[in-house]
């Protein structure tokens, strides 16, 4: 289990992502020591020289090393980042043929090591291979979890920014489901400044007639497809994530995160993997939020839930 100390995080997979995620780990000074794994060691040590180099201007020093999967017994938390570019015009279920085997091969190296900590699988389709490592690794629903739709979160309340010219930060709410294209925003969660977001547009028509839930709903959709088109691949918003997740289970902050985690009856779906809203502490994914979703929002859940289960079928 996680040691409450704040010791030590390993990222498996040095690529963009992995290597993106590091760094946010270490210029926040998440713990006190970062492991780096990647099937061509040259890549992972070069990584950590680069990120350890500076830290002489960090605000607090984290030991940054290459390593094998050894290194995973007494760490508190395994970031798993493998895979590929995705091609243009590809999507994310797209990538599971290629990924899978990967995943396989790092949970099995992972769980040969004596590893009891806690998974955070970043890999795409992150849902799909979230629900493969659980099942490969036996640990406990807690242990494992997916990004999710954490970064489509970020990305909303971004995007209502843009469009309000407020401060992000003052949008509440979620996208769940699916991260992919079957993602919804539950509207009836968001809110600005604590106002029902529909009603603080019905109050300011005058100011944002022309704001549509629907064109926010789709940018969000869609904008990492966009991100990935310019500049083939995204970075900066996931590592992001993974570091705020990370924070938040070394830190027990007992923050609610919608990440992709195991539901077990909630919504009325079992056996299946999903960004929902859920507390997040010490020993990794704990109390879902069942919010109280309206019937098309929940009709929206149910076809996330069954397309991640369709792929699912035949990967054990």
């Amino acid at each position: 289990m996680v040691t409450m100390n704040r010791n030590k995080v390993v990222i498996v997979g040095t690529g963009q992502v992995g290597s993106t995620a590091a760094y946010a780990i270490v210029t926040h000074g998440l713990c006190n020591e970062l492991v780096l794994i990647d099937h061509f060691m040259e890549k992972a040590i070069a990584e950590a020289h680069d990120l350890d180099d500076g830290s002489e201007f960090q605000d607090r020093h984290v030991k940054v090393h290459a390593g094998d999967y050894d290194e995973c017994k007494d760490a508190d938390i395994v970031v798993i980042t493998v895979g590929r570019k995705p091609p243009a015009n590809s999507t994310r279920m797209a990538e599971l043929g290629f990924t899978v085997g990967l995943v396989g091969d790092v949970v099995d190296h992972v769980m040969a090591s004596g590893f009891n900590g806690v998974i955070v699988m970043v890999s795409n389709p992150v849902d799909v291979m979230a629900w493969y490592a659980w099942k490969r690794s036996g640990l406990p629903r807690t242990q494992v979890l997916g990004t999710g739709t954490a970064l489509d979160t970020s990305r909303l309340k971004t995007i209502i920014g843009e469009e309000t010219g407020l401060d992000p930060r003052n949008v509440g709410g979620f996208v769940m489901g699916e991260h992919g294209n079957s993602q919804f925003t539950a509207w009836s969660t968001v809110s600005l400044g604590g106002k029902p977001f529909s009603r603080f547009l019905a109050d300011n028509q005058d100011r944002f007639s022309s704001v549509s839930t629907a064109e926010i709903e789709e940018k969000t959709r869609t904008r990492g497809n966009e991100i990935v088109a310019a500049k083939h691949g995204t970075n900066y918003g996931i590592a992001s994530t993974v570091a705020g997740i990370v924070q938040t289970i070394l830190w027990d902050e007992r923050r609610i995160v919608p990440v992709s985690t195991l539901l077990d009856g909630e919504y009325g779906e079992r056996d299946v993997f999903l960004g929902v809203p859920t507390e997040l502490r010490a020993n990794g994914a704990n109390e879902i939020v069942e919010l109280d979703l309206n019937d098309d929002e929940r009709e929206k859940l149910h076809h996330s839930a069954e397309l991640v289960r369709e792929h699912c079928e035949g990967l054990l």
